[in-house]
């Protein structure tokens, strides 16, 4: 890894103005851990609720993170995006009393979850800036946040998904029958999960077994976006998982894993609070790799998951989730996760993928997008501007 990064330093984004921010603060430190393991030089920047970043050797220690921590941020002064200076690198400035101090970063490897982050967002301001970065794209990165575009790209691409109907916060306004009109329209049959759109880790969902909740969890749903997902339940459920992995020239996939609980779904507590977290690969009781399922519903995972990152044209790492009827085998696909909580390094494990090759991958996929971005010409010239008729175009010169 030292010879793909010789003289660079990777930046490691995570934080952000997200309901998903502390999630992505354990993702970063458990990237930032792993890459110094590797001995690569890592810059932490840390974006905190509000938008600002900051830049400190602290804030690569998860320790900082503990108790009351934004005491000690007020204590760090945050940094700036010199534009003038980034072009092919970010550079960060701190601003002292006597002079600044620069900050580079070479290589930006995003850990941000939810919105501002994982979105397309960031990686779009990577790109505008010419910076490499690993994981997905804007495009796959923007379908994967949104489960109702998530559900409408595996509809176009023939990938079953269980039946839903999606709400937008200005029609249910000025209609609040809206959502049990269009449910009963669609035919969708009691128990629903009601989902908002772009928040991850379960975060605002909810389990609807009657009619008379629906409002109390819809309005659940808009707290957290703009846009809520209805979505069937599948009885007998199997809640399983399949990651994919590539260098940009081999694409690899994970074993599967089943997700075990005991609430009504696989909730926020049971993914990073008891027993240390399953999505965390701290809780082995509630995860059972590789699943007890069919070899066929293995293997029609695996071509799934392989068939979504390649048609999303995916980079470096991303998460199918599916859901598993055990007494018919019907398989939905539900989910896609463009960044993994702290990367499923367990899930990589069990499959004989070690970080530091999980980390080489990413890491070289991002590299050889950027080389091949850089063969894209823009320096088209034309005669356009001394052509145009200023009155046609009631320009005053």
């Amino acid at each position: 890894m030292q010879h793909l990064l010789y003289g660079k330093t990777v930046g490691v984004f995570f934080g952000g103005q997200s309901a998903e921010h502390d999630i992505s603060i354990l993702t970063g430190q458990f990237v930032i851990s792993q890459l110094e393991k590797n001995g690569v030089n890592v810059l932490p920047v840390y974006v905190s609720r509000e938008g600002k970043w900051y830049v400190d050797a602290k804030l690569g220690k998860l320790k900082f993170f503990k108790g009351q921590y934004e005491h000690a941020l007020e204590k760090i002064q945050p940094v700036l995006l010199s534009l003038p200076e980034s072009n092919g690198k970010i550079t960060l400035v701190k601003q002292g009393l006597v002079g600044k101090k620069t900050y580079t970063v070479d290589v930006a490897f995003p850990t941000f979850h939810g919105l501002h982050g994982e979105d397309g967002s960031v990686q779009g301001l990577y790109e505008f800036l010419n910076v490499p970065y690993t994981g997905c794209g804007i495009y796959a990165s923007a379908v994967g946040i949104d489960k109702s575009v998530t559900k409408e790209f595996l509809t176009a691409n023939k990938i079953p998904t269980s039946k839903y109907i999606v709400v937008r916060r200005n029609e249910w306004a000025d209609d609040e029958n809206l959502v049990q009109e269009l449910i009963h329209r669609r035919k969708l049959r009691f128990p629903l999960f009601i989902k908002p759109a772009r928040a991850g880790s379960s975060i605002g969902i909810s389990k609807v077994n009657q009619p008379d909740d629906l409002d109390k969890a819809v309005r659940l749903g808009f707290y957290y976006d703009n846009t809520v997902v209805v979505e069937e339940a599948v009885p007998n459920v199997a809640d399983l998982t399949c990651a994919v992995l590539s260098d940009g020239k081999e694409i690899v996939t994970s074993v599967i894993q089943e997700a075990k609980f005991e609430n009504e779904f696989f909730d926020f507590e049971g993914k990073y609070i008891e027993d240390g977290g399953a999505q965390t690969g701290q809780a082995p009781k509630n995860l059972i790799i590789p699943a007890k399922v069919p070899d066929a519903v293995a293997e029609q995972i695996r071509n799934y998951s392989l068939e979504i990152f390649k048609k999303l044209r995916g980079n470096g790492t991303l998460r199918v989730d599916y859901l598993l009827d055990t007494q018919t085998n019907d398989l939905f696909a539900v989910e896609i996760n463009t960044l993994p909580g702290t990367l499923y390094h367990h899930l990589w494990k069990a499959s004989g993928v070690d970080m530091t090759q999980v980390l080489m991958y990413m890491l070289q996929d991002g590299l050889d997008r950027w080389e091949r971005e850089q063969a894209v010409k823009y320096d088209l010239k034309s005669e356009v501007l001394d052509n145009a008729n200023s009155i046609k175009l009631q320009i005053k010169d």
